[in-house]
């Protein structure tokens, strides 16, 4: 079993060291290939990141009718803080939100000097819980409070929600998009490299099998080089891109790279990859079953 195994990875070592020039051509064009999809990827995961950080301090505001009494400011606390989607409730008078107001105009405060009144309502600020602060669950949770006696008004950013999901969306799908081709480019560049491998080595194989060889014995040294040459290019495109992102840092200093835990589901993913493109080379080429 351990020569086998030996036999297995010597091989495949000695058909990279064979054909360096192929072996390398190959690395470089999908080294290229997957780096399209990484900045992609990379792209999205701070995209994410960034409105992962605006959910967080995302808040419902809900502007109470001027009429309501202390008793019935008290009932409706209570009433919002019971619904389970909700983290927290604090609520803030309409002096308190005069003064806020005043503090952000600055120098333009003394503008509300000729009001007459306070125009601003009583209002809470409702804390959703992190599970319930994705779109759908605002929507659900603001037009349940909505419904309660006593409330005026519920706004909770809507605007910014419906943007960010469609924003989302679309990087989702030209991931999807550009994902597809590259994985096809790489699949095309591996089966190629693997076949011209194949047909150079042919005889060899055939002695193989005369002297009774099993298929997986035959392929397994070219699925091995194909998955090399996939880690090596998805190692290749990871390190240009961790260029790339340091550069960039100039003009936007909180990008962030890949976490260690997503560059190696990466480079898993390119090396799998890497050995579907041979072994589907090596399936038609040896008529595997």
């Amino acid at each position: 079993m351990i020569r086998r195994i030996y036999y297995i990875i010597d091989e495949a070592v000695r058909t990279v060291k064979r054909h360096k020039g192929l072996t390398s051509i190959s690395i470089v064009i999908m080294g290229l290939s997957l780096l399209m999809l990484a900045v992609f990827l990379l792209a999205t995961d701070n995209v994410l990141k960034l409105v992962g950080q605006a959910q967080n301090e995302m808040k419902l505001y809900v502007y109470l009718d001027e009429n309501s009494s202390a008793n019935s400011i008290e009932g409706l606390y209570q009433q919002i803080l019971s619904q389970h989607e909700v983290e927290a409730v604090n609520f803030v008078s309409k002096e308190d939100a005069l003064a806020d107001f005043r503090e952000q105009l600055g120098d333009d405060a003394n503008l509300l000097g000729t009001l007459r009144s306070n125009p601003l309502p009583n209002s809470f600020w409702v804390t959703p819980k992190p599970e319930f602060k994705t779109r759908d669950e605002m929507v659900a949770l603001a037009g349940k409070i909505g419904l309660m006696r006593g409330v005026e008004e519920v706004r909770y950013g809507k605007e910014f929600l419906d943007r960010f999901a469609s924003v989302i969306k679309a990087l989702y799908f030209v991931n999807a998009v550009v994902g597809f081709i590259v994985i096809l480019s790489a699949l095309f560049i591996i089966s190629n490299a693997v076949r011209l491998t194949v047909i150079s080595r042919r005889k060899t194989i055939e002695i193989l099998k005369l002297v009774g060889a099993t298929n997986p014995y035959i392929v397994a040294p070219f699925i091995i080089e194909g998955a090399f040459q996939a880690g090596v290019a998805a190692v290749l495109s990871l390190g240009l891109l961790f260029g790339v992102t340091v550069l960039s840092r100039r003009v936007l200093p909180d990008l962030d790279f890949f976490s260690m835990e997503k560059s190696l589901v990466y480079l898993l993913t390119c090396v799998l990859i890497g050995s579907l493109g041979s072994f589907l080379a090596l399936r038609r080429l040896l008529r595997m079953q």
